[in-house]
């Protein structure tokens, strides 16, 4: 496609990948990608903010050569260093071995590690600035959006924010401009967040303060369409996504799955006397379980209990497919707890204990096994459990 410029001496230099049909593994991609690069042309210096994967570099550094030659190059920006944004680097320093390249603090070792070889790296951190000569860029640090090591940057005299992951979406098409798209771009750049960036909101309620005091006039993403209209309305939409949905709430959400209703009373029981305490608990089988429902569940709950009956010395899929789901949505240093019936090993929930652990959750200290068919007093131990965990959940 070619060089595009997109201001007075900015250009998209990126290329397009209308083919791809699946992203990270986790995401369908109906209308492909593409893979976003921007060169920048001050009076003196000249930088280049990312570049494109590997299997597409001929065409990278040709749209590259369009408008400058490699040797002019001052600075390589790296947002972060995934290979679809990075695939590229080594064969523009084969290229100009003396481009800088400038990354956060914690993209160096990812750097070093990308390229194999010796280059000037210089790290930079939160309001630094590089000057072009009339072109200032000032960094901006947003770690875990969605990498430790991604940053992005506001380009101060045309107001635009190269935003590497964040507001981008997967679509590739005859323009680069939102505003042109045949598809529903709102509709693509959420799909984005909740499949890429929904685990690390934590992190980008933190980060966007930082955008939101810029006077934002466009977005340039890593992937996906350039917004050139209203883009303020994209900061306030990632700060309304990413905003904690349990804070006010005082909701419990149980996840269980019962073959002969035995792991299903104790989850009822729960249900009920954690209701006394003043908790709204949300009882969810898993066995026939909406997954947009429960990660909008898990990401409203204070605390989540998983009951599971033992088969073959295993927790069953069901609650193994609702564990899952914790990866997906921001749930580090939720409190959770571990419930279920067995007839013999009863080793169900201690796995799914440790998978809990090591999701970081925080986890009550012990488990509550019935044998079989729940007795009076084995239920009345069920209503013990539940005050302890009501006194877990409302514990600093």
């Amino acid at each position: 496609m070619g060089a595009i410029a997109i201001a007075d001496n900015i250009y998209w230099v990126g290329v397009k990948d209308p083919g791809l049909l699946h992203f990270d593994i986790v995401m369908e991609t109906k209308h492909g990608t593409t893979y976003n690069a921007y060169l920048v042309r001050g009076r003196d210096k000249v930088a280049l903010i990312d570049t494109v994967k590997a299997q597409f570099t001929n065409e990278f550094l040709n749209n590259v050569r369009e408008i400058t030659d490699l040797e002019s190059i001052e600075y390589l920006i790296v947002n972060h260093t995934e290979p679809d944004h990075s695939g590229a680097i080594t064969a523009l320093l084969e290229n100009a071995p003396h481009i800088t390249i400038v990354c956060a603090a914690a993209a160096v070792p990812f750097v070093k590690n990308t390229i194999n070889t010796e280059a000037r790296i210089r790290p930079v951190k939160d309001n630094d600035v590089i000057d072009l000569g009339g072109k200032t860029i000032i960094f901006k640090s947003t770690p875990y959006m969605h990498w430790p090591d991604t940053m992005m940057e506001y380009l101060k005299e045309d107001g635009i924010l190269f935003s590497c992951d964040g507001f981008a979406g997967h679509i590739a098409f005859d323009s680069i401009w939102a505003d042109q798209a045949r598809q529903d771009v709102d509709y693509e750049i959420q799909y984005y967040f909740d499949s890429i960036m929904r685990p690390f909101t934590s992190y980008i309620r933190r980060n966007m303060p930082k955008l939101e005091a810029l006077d934002v006039r466009m977005i340039a993403p890593s992937h996906g369409p350039i917004i050139r209209r209203d883009a303020p309305a994209y900061i306030r939409k990632y700060s309304e996504w990413s905003s904690d949905k349990s804070d006010g709430k005082n909701q419990i959400t149980i996840f269980y799955v019962s073959s002969y209703g035995n792991t299903a009373l104790i989850a009822q029981t729960l249900a009920s006397r954690l209701s006394e305490r003043g908790f709204t608990v949300v009882l969810i089988d898993t066995f026939q379980m909406d997954e947009s429902y429960a990660r909008d569940q898990i990401e409203a709950s204070v605390a989540l209990l998983f009951g599971t009956p033992t088969f073959n010395g295993d927790a069953v899929r069901p609650i193994w497919n609702a564990v899952s789901l914790l990866s997906t949505v921001n749930s580090v240093g939720k409190k959770a707890a571990v419930f279920g019936s067995y007839g013999w090993g009863g080793e169900g929930t201690k796995l799914v204990s440790e998978r809990l652990a090591g999701l970081r959750l925080k986890i009550f200290s012990e488990a509550l096994r019935a044998r079989l068919i729940p007795s009076q007093e084995e239920l009345a131990e069920v209503a013990s459990f539940a005050g302890k965990i009501a006194d877990f959940v409302e514990s600093v």
